[in-house]
């Protein structure tokens, strides 16, 4: 408890120092946001009533797809199945693509009464709660919880692995900001921003495509590209 605490007390006080995120380019987006993931060369996106496909390289929406429930929140791509939760059950959805449908069905259920952020580690699928500072760790064939980790943020929002760590963003508290949780301790380092944030007041949209970051959000006119800061900028003690 002790522990959590701290960091929650250092990581406000370093919320004004935040870093600014390098832009590579910028894609029209919907305005709206519910999760992101890059997939094969593509885009997928989240939206309340439907999930779309886009080509990163001009915002081209290329396909859109029904999504799994009647609010649709994160999506990720794994073990050939797009991954779907929601914020109208605490069901967690599997589907395949097949032509231009994807055919989803019940796999499980998240911890919490809904689930906000989904990634995976390769190993593990790794979901958020509601309103929640956790981040459960479910096994991909039984869908239990391996582990759960608790992390100094309260309510955080999409996720995704950049093969060291889960980058995230925050719904209320540090809005406009993402920053990377270690995935062993749950600290929080360092928090990044775009040049202008007040352009993205609220994350809710992070993929990583092996080299660089996606983000987007809620009243986000654009999806930007941005350069992934060095692991010295992610990892160092706040200034």
């Amino acid at each position: 408890m002790y522990r959590t605490l701290f960091l929650s007390i250092l990581v406000c006080a370093h919320l004004a120092f935040a870093n600014t995120l390098e832009v590579i380019r910028k894609i029209p987006h919907t305005g709206y946001s519910e999760g992101l993931d890059y997939h094969e060369g593509y885009l997928w996106h989240a939206l309340p009533r439907e999930i779309v496909k886009i080509d990163p390289s001009d915002g081209t929406v290329l396909l859109r797809f029904q999504p799994a429930s009647q609010y649709s929140e994160s999506v990720m791509w794994f073990l050939g199945y797009l991954w779907n939760v929601s914020y109208s059950d605490n069901h967690i959805y599997a589907a395949t693509l097949e032509g231009r449908t994807l055919k989803f069905g019940k796999v499980g259920t998240v911890p919490e009464v809904h689930a906000w952020g989904l990634t995976h580690d390769g190993k593990s699928i790794i979901v958020t709660g509601n309103y929640s500072n956790k981040l459960y760790f479910l096994n991909p064939k039984t869908l239990q919880i391996e582990k759960t980790l608790t992390t100094p943020v309260k309510d955080l929002e999409d996720l995704a692995w950049d093969g060291v760590g889960i980058w995230s963003s925050s719904f209320s508290t540090y809005r406009g900001q993402i920053f990377r949780i270690d995935p062993k301790s749950g600290d929080v380092r360092q928090f990044f921003s775009i040049p202008n944030p007040e352009e993205c007041p609220i994350v809710d949209g992070i993929a990583y495509d092996g080299k660089n970051l996606w983000i987007t959000g809620k009243n986000c006119a654009s999806i930007y590209y941005v350069k992934k800061p060095p692991e010295r900028a992610i990892t160092s003690k706040p200034r």
